[in-house]
């Protein structure tokens, strides 16, 4: 045989070698560490109409094209909002490719519409970090989001009246993928490292 030919030979078994690597690991199920991944079972959310800190109108189409991560809270919150919001803004700064955290949008939907206008909500969410996004809407806009991901809030008041109560709420970042389908979710407490391994995972594979 043909020194020429040995080596083409060589050079096709490496592409072939590296190529079925490459498929492989493609196509094994993502694997985290924080969070659940959907995979095939990701599911495209609803039409919905609800307003961004801007009083302008955030809906499907606002959010195509990008990754989300949502959580869902409210700005009298006590403890838990600001701290899982503080959370995520670590969170983005641990991660290193800057094509991956620049992939990722978070945004804040508040279920207290009554005392979360755009201005407090715009306010809030940028003392966290100025790309974050508040959004809200009228109760029964916010319930077309909220039920179709399974998300739950309670408002803990008496009558409408009612300036000074609390409200209960799912605690989970819910992930969005750029074709706005609800992909996957990190319940609490989140583990900020873990779950920046685990976007760096998905964002690369996807």
């Amino acid at each position: 045989m043909k020194k020429s030919t040995i080596v083409i030979i060589t050079i096709l078994s490496l592409g072939v070698g590296f190529t079925t690597a490459w498929v492989a690991r493609n196509l094994q199920p993502i694997q985290l560490e924080a969070g659940l991944w959907l995979g095939d079972n990701a599911r495209a959310l609803p039409d919905f109409e609800l307003i961004n800190h801007d009083g302008e109108s955030f809906n499907r189409s606002s959010m195509q094209g990008k990754w989300h991560l949502l959580f869902f809270g409210y700005t009298h919150c006590p403890d838990f909002c600001p701290a899982s919001l503080q959370a995520m803004a670590d969170m983005l700064k641990l991660i290193d490719d800057s094509d991956v955290s620049g992939a990722i949008q978070v945004v804040f939907v508040s279920v207290d519409p009554d005392r979360d206008t755009p201005e407090i909500l715009k306010n809030y969410v940028q003392y966290f970090n100025p790309e974050f996004i508040g959004v809200t809407g009228t109760e029964q806009n916010l319930n077309v989001l909220t039920k179709s991901i399974g998300i739950r809030y309670f408002l803990d008041r008496e009558n409408p009246e009612q300036t000074s109560y609390l409200v209960s709420h799912s605690s989970a970042l819910i992930l969005l993928n750029p074709a706005v389908e609800f992909a996957g979710l990190f319940r609490a407490p989140q583990n900020i490292q873990a779950i920046a391994d685990d976007l760096t995972k998905i964002i690369e594979r996807n």
